[in-house]
């Protein structure tokens, strides 16, 4: 097995645990946005794709979407990219001074605040979508997304220490992503404070499944757009109130742990690696200023 399928079986794999843990903002400035910022020209094509994949569409839930997508998506351009630029340029700014813990209080605080946004310019789409989708399209998607928590289970499978290590050696090439070149003194502090870390891979895996489970079970149900809406607002906006305990506390102890790690690594950052990190976020703030263009 060469090198390139290894590391793209650990980017696969981790990648749910990278975006849903937002402390790694700060660290790697939103990680996966040189692959975001090269697809978003081509967004509605994109997500036209996945939904045909999940649902099959049909004519008319198809045009609907062919409209639908390239105004939301201009909306998008013109209202939350430039939030997101501004919101980067203050990461480099912070990470160039140095970071603090009200910094990556403040960073987790602003990406809820965007991810609130992001939602609430999709979900009444997203009502008038669902509500359009038929009792075979429902037995569709139930069956694409058993085979996906059933890839899911597969990962947790792994016994801990495996796991624990393939997500240690994740942060570690981030980490050089973003800083450049690691001493080995470094290398060593990092696959440590990252083994460190919760295992919190099988109880989020576990709260995937109930939020997909809760989501087909609505969509067997009659609901009118504005009741589904209001159901997927209760499902992921207000997730806080609504999931289980024991996953809010995951969560809570993962961020807290999270900002730790970040501001120990920040603290241990050469002048080199600091200029190289401010270096890289700027080219990503390029990019999302270039976006907004059109």
């Amino acid at each position: 097995m060469s090198y390139w399928t290894r590391r793209d079986g650990r980017e696969r794999r981790w990648r749910s645990w990278w975006t849903w843990c937002p402390a790694v903002i700060v660290l790697a400035a939103l990680t996966g946005c040189s692959f975001t910022t090269t697809a978003y020209r081509y967004a509605d094509r994109i997500i036209l794709w996945k939904l045909d994949h999940y649902f099959a569409l049909n004519h008319d839930q198809r045009q609907d979407l062919v409209q639908r997508l390239p105004l939301l998506l201009a909306r998008h351009r013109h209202d939350a990219l430039p939030q997101y630029e501004i919101f980067l340029r203050e990461i480099g700014q912070r990470v160039e001074r140095g970071l603090t813990g009200s910094d990556i209080d403040w960073a987790y605080a602003t990406y809820d605040r965007l991810r609130t946004d992001l939602f609430e310019r999709v979900v009444a789409d997203s009502g008038v979508f669902l509500a359009s989708i038929e009792a075979r399209q429902v037995r569709r998607f139930e069956s694409a997304l058993q085979k996906d928590n059933a890839n899911a289970s597969r990962l947790v499978q792994i016994s801990t220490p495996e796991r624990l290590k393939e997500r240690a050696q994740t942060t570690l090439e981030l980490a050089k992503d973003w800083l450049g070149w690691l001493t080995k003194e470094q290398q060593a502090q990092i696959r440590d404070w990252s083994l460190a870390l919760p295992d919190v891979q099988p109880m989020w895996v576990a709260y995937q499944k109930q939020r997909r489970q809760e989501l087909v079970n609505l969509l067997y149900q009659y609901r009118t757009p504005e009741q589904i809406t209001r159901e997927l607002r209760s499902m992921f906006l207000y997730h806080d109130q609504t999931a289980p305990q024991p996953y809010q506390n995951a969560v809570f102890q993962m961020r807290e742990n999270a900002k730790a790690m970040v501001i120990a690594i920040d603290q241990r950052m050469t002048p080199d690696q600091r200029r190289h990190a401010v270096a890289k976020l700027q080219r990503l703030i390029d990019q999302i200023h270039d976006l907004q263009a059109g």
